[in-house]
């Protein structure tokens, strides 16, 4: 009787052991599948670092064209606001200064500059909204006589090396370069009147900036 008994528990055992090997062959364990869920896993998480790294490119690109702009505006509000006090920076029109400054040069203007005979001034024109370039030859108090094409001041002849060029191609044709002229018979008096024209300057000329091949401080 006891070999039958561990006949029969030996049989059942045998079954229990077949079934038990079925049903790991039937279902794969839990260890096979979990190499797979984090490849799936993994593959998401960098497609959503780099687009999130994308993201923040281009976060940063917006904010510096914001601060490039900002930079831009800020300086040119700066520019303008000293442009009003200190400087101006017209554009030659014409052909009266030739051959100091020619049509089209760009000129830098200190409104703060100091004026003084043979400086080059920027002038309103009297009477209308016109501006231009001149220079200054007779400073208030002083008596100025022009005639031959000699400049006198205060009965002193100066020589004027900026027309010189000019003055003696015109004497070589038979003509004068500039026609007489006097304190009287511009003004009706003997010397310039103090405040004559002082309003209307609007600073002293100082360099040509463009064309840059032709930089030149005045």
């Amino acid at each position: 009787m006891e070999s039958q008994k561990r006949a029969v528990k030996k049989i059942k055992m045998n079954k229990k052991k077949k079934s038990q090997s079925s049903r790991k062959s039937a279902y794969p364990s839990k260890k096979s599948n979990k190499p797979k869920m984090k490849g799936k896993r993994s593959g998401k998480s960098k497609k959503a670092l780099l687009e999130a790294k994308k993201r923040r490119q281009k976060h940063k690109r917006k904010m510096m064209l914001f601060e490039l702009l900002g930079a831009v505006l800020i300086t040119s509000a700066i520019v303008f606001i000293l442009s009003i006090f200190l400087f101006a920076l017209p554009k030659v029109e014409g052909y009266s200064m030739v051959p100091t400054l020619r049509d089209g040069d760009r000129v830098y203007v200190n409104k703060r500059g100091k004026l003084k005979n043979f400086e080059l001034v920027y002038v309103k024109i009297p009477g209308t909204k016109e501006k231009e370039i001149r220079r200054i030859i007779g400073m208030p108090g002083q008596k100025i006589t022009f005639k031959n094409d000699q400049l006198q001041i205060d009965g002193q002849d100066k020589e004027e090396k900026f027309i010189f060029d000019e003055q003696q191609k015109s004497q070589e044709n038979g003509r004068l370069y500039t026609d007489d002229f006097s304190t009287f018979t511009l003004t009706g008096k003997s010397d310039i009147p103090e405040g004559k024209y002082q309003k209307d300057i609007i600073g002293v000329v100082e360099m040509r900036v463009l064309p840059l091949h032709l930089l030149q401080s005045f």
